[in-house]
């Protein structure tokens, strides 16, 4: 008889999914690693016109039946479609029904086992302080850390595989974005390191003020709320997605990042200041908003879209 395996995360772990198989795959391979004590199983139905999708979505729920360590497990499997934003409000609204705090992964974001190990530690040292809403898995500046510390502060975090708590959760804007009182406080331009940048993210707000997307309103929930988040000093999850409704525009800066092969991340130089950093912002924006002005990076991105379609 196999012995259960006892588990090496203590957060609790969401794990969203829907019909993307080979994503799903590689994803929940890594969370078996990680073996969470506590995981929450997110499965959105096959769309009805689309057969092959019942296929990979019966596949996918099947992952259960892996589990052989000691593991509280609940699941949330939809008996019919939903649309992509009901379904993902929806699961990150589930696991924050039940726990205060949570490491959420959609099913084609990989991490390392040193993200679950970040995040643990980083959890549990800001619960209180409400400035910080999220812990992000994402580094896109490769050897940005000119401070050495192990993690900094940005009011930039991406959301390819992060983790929060309850309270932060329930402060997102449901209804339409605040976007007359931003743009009368001139909030981006408090925020932003150039003021081409503040330019763009008001336009931006203003275009995606009803958009019922969950990232894009809690970013901007989070800024409007005077809050920002973690990132880490090394990227830890890979966001592998090159297909689906998010994924149109082909392979980019933030696709197939190479993972660190560390179990456990050491945090031994803490920020000494719980403010953002404006080095990373400013290179951040120079290195890849300035990027996308260029004439060739242009015609680029239009040839691999027309490929892509």
């Amino acid at each position: 008889m196999n012995e259960v395996k006892k588990p090496k995360v203590m957060a609790p772990v969401l794990f969203i999914t829907f019909a993307r198989l080979e994503y799903a795959r590689k994803t929940f391979d890594a969370i078996k690693l990680a073996k969470p004590a506590k995981l929450y199983f997110y499965s959105n139905k096959a769309r009805s016109d689309r057969p092959e999708e019942f296929v990979q979505n019966d596949h996918i729920r099947e992952f259960i039946k892996e589990i052989n360590w000691e593991c509280d497990l609940q699941t949330f499997f939809r008996d019919e479609y939903v649309d992509i934003y009901t379904s993902l409000w929806s699961a990150i609204d589930w696991i924050f029904k039940n726990e205060e705090d949570a490491i959420i992964l959609e099913e084609d974001c990989v991490a390392s086992m040193a993200f679950f190990d970040f995040c643990e530690q980083l959890l549990s040292l800001f619960k209180e302080d409400h400035r910080i809403w999220v812990i992000s898995g994402n580094n896109f500046i490769e050897n940005f850390n000119p401070n050495s510390y192990d993690y900094f502060f940005s009011y930039f975090p991406y959301l390819y595989g992060w983790a929060s708590w309850r309270d932060r959760w329930q402060k997102v804007y449901r209804d339409r974005l605040p976007v007359e009182k931003i743009k009368e406080y001139q909030l981006f331009n408090q925020i932003y390191v150039e003021p081409a940048a503040a330019k763009r993210a008001l336009k931006f707000t203003e275009k995606i003020v009803d958009t019922p997307a969950w990232d894009y309103r809690f970013t901007i929930s989070m800024k409007c709320q005077g809050g920002f988040g973690i990132i880490p000093r090394v990227n830890l999850v890979s966001n592998i997605g090159l297909s689906g409704e998010h994924n149109k525009g082909g392979e980019s800066i933030f696709h197939k990042r190479i993972l660190p092969d560390i179990e456990k991340y050491n945090i031994n130089a803490h920020p000494p200041f719980v403010v953002p950093d404006y080095g990373y912002s400013k290179y951040w924006y120079d290195s890849y908003y300035l990027k996308k002005k260029n004439i060739y990076y242009k015609l680029k991105k239009g040839l691999l879209r027309l490929i892509n379609k």
